[in-house]
């Protein structure tokens, strides 16, 4: 009791303060109310402190938390239009800091595409290594080759004309020493022939006149005889040397057929090598044209070595994405078989559903989960797609729409409440300033979701039956208040004195 007469005391000392000090007060707790949130999550059925919460929130921050999933659902969704569509909600989520991971149809696509751009570019990179070398390659055996032949060409071959004609002049005076060989042959026969007879004629002459003159008694005649035989002995001999010279001139016949036949087969020859000869600088110059080309391709091949760098340096046109035809999306999307691909089938059910999950981080508020919902369903409004329908849904679109629908019950119970105790207060209350008790709890209102901002207490499903009683105590305990006021006024006592 003493306190509350010293509260008296003050209020009736001090009153401009007092309601300075009041207004000053319900302004910081209006400003506190702007802090006020709204909590579905889990936070709001389990203790944070608890084990099981901790885990679950250390297990959010590795693996990310709650997800959102945007159905697709329609005849033929895999596309290029349908994906495209999906695409440009994936461009607008990049932004998102919030956002973990996004697994669709279209990441999945995106991926097989990079991977093949890498491989194509690795690829390309190999040819570029390979037409780089071969042209190298090819203009070094080029240079050589034209080297070689240019050598070659320098290198004259013997005048095999001039050498023919001093052959033929060899073998016609070889031919002309065995004609006069083969005519002394036979010469040399007959003077033998007639020289022998002429011998043998003198031999036997000698031998008459060595026995007319009688060997035996004259040694004279005795030596005539002796000469006589002797030059018939030579005589002989000279005959059988005549006889044998005959075969003689058969030698030089023989040696002269030998060096035609020898000519006409050097002739022969030398003409085939004639032809070899030409032939063979007829190859010097295929040669040195080939040699020409070959270093011309190799320069050529070098030029598109480095051309094709320079694409893949300075051009975007393997940049890696959605493909524009639909035989290349099924090419990526179905196997050999015509059948879904495994790793679609977790997000593309019978052909008919096609699903994106938009995975948030680890603890992220609601707020920004309510953000990103709005987000969503904004591109979907702005970005319709006449070929499916759209469904979002996922526990934080679930935990939007009760935060939301507890916004509007809150705002609706407030207003009837209002409503309600103005028609109970004017008909009922039959006293001056009857809506004051209004005021005064909606003071108390304003103070109560003021201190919930400052102390972040957020407003949950269990929070919101507080208002109700709020409301009802204060405006009991108001008209009870006001009554007293007015009972005391009526009287006309001073409640102060003691």
């Amino acid at each position: 009791m003493k306190f509350l007469q010293k509260l008296s005391k003050l209020l009736i000392n001090h009153p401009m303060r007092i309601i300075f000090i009041a207004l000053l007060v319900i302004l910081l707790l209006g400003v506190g109310a702007r802090n006020v949130n709204m909590a579905t999550g889990n936070e709001t059925l389990v203790s944070t402190d608890t084990d099981v919460y901790q885990d679950n929130k250390k297990l959010e921050e590795e693996f990310g938390g709650e997800s959102i999933t945007v159905l697709y659902e329609g005849e033929d969704l895999l596309t290029p239009d349908n994906l495209n569509h999906m695409k440009g909600l994936e461009d607008q989520l990049e932004q998102n800091n919030a956002i973990f991971s996004i697994f669709s149809p279209v990441t999945l696509v995106e991926n097989m595409s990079t991977k093949q751009q890498e491989n194509y570019q690795e690829g390309l990179i190999d040819i570029i290594d390979g037409l780089d070398e071969m042209g190298t390659k090819l203009k070094e055996s080029g240079e050589k080759l034209t080297e070689n032949s240019r050598d070659d060409s320098q290198t004259k071959l013997p005048d095999i004309e001039s050498k023919m004609a001093e052959l033929d002049e060899a073998f016609a005076k070889m031919t002309s020493g065995q004609e006069k060989l083969k005519s002394g042959t036979g010469q040399l026969k007959t003077g033998l022939a007639e020289y022998g007879k002429q011998t043998q004629e003198v031999g036997e002459n000698l031998h008459k006149m060595s026995q007319e003159m009688n060997a035996a008694q004259n040694p004279q005649a005795r030596q005539l005889e002796q000469l006589g035989e002797q030059l018939m002995q030579l005589s002989q001999k000279m005959m059988q040397t005549s006889e044998k010279s005959a075969s003689l001139t058969q030698i030089p016949d023989r040696t002269i057929n030998g060096l035609n036949n020898m000519e006409q087969g050097l002739n022969q020859q030398i003409g085939e090598l004639q032809n070899f000869q030409a032939e063979q600088e007829q190859q010097l110059e295929e040669l040195a044209k080939l040699g020409d080309g070959l270093t011309e391709m190799g320069d050529n091949l070098i030029y598109i070595s480095k051309n094709m760098e320079e694409m893949i340096a300075y051009s975007d046109t393997m940049k890696a994405g959605l493909p524009e035809k639909q035989s290349t999306l099924d090419h990526m999307i179905y196997n050999d078989d015509n059948q879904l691909r495994s790793s679609f089938e977790e997000i593309v059910i019978d052909d008919k559903y096609m699903l994106m999950i938009i995975k948030f981080e680890g603890n992220v508020d609601d707020v920004t989960k309510s953000g990103t919902v709005a987000a969503i369903n904004n591109y979907m409004k702005e970005n319709p797609n006449d070929h499916a329908e759209i469904m979002v849904s996922g526990k934080p679109v679930l935990d939007d729409s009760i935060r939301t629908s507890m916004k509007e019950s809150m705002q609706k119970m407030m207003m009837l409440s209002v409503a309600f105790m103005i028609i109970v207060l004017s008909v009922v209350f039959k006293v001056s300033w009857r809506l004051l008790p209004l005021v005064v709890i909606l003071v108390a209102v304003v103070g109560t979701v003021g201190l919930m901002g400052w102390l972040n207490i957020p407003i949950t499903m269990v929070s919101m039956a507080v208002f109700p009683i709020l409301i009802g105590l204060g405006i009991d305990y108001a008209i009870q208040f006001h009554s007293r006021y007015t009972e005391e006024l009526r009287e006309g006592e001073d409640s102060y004195e003691e």
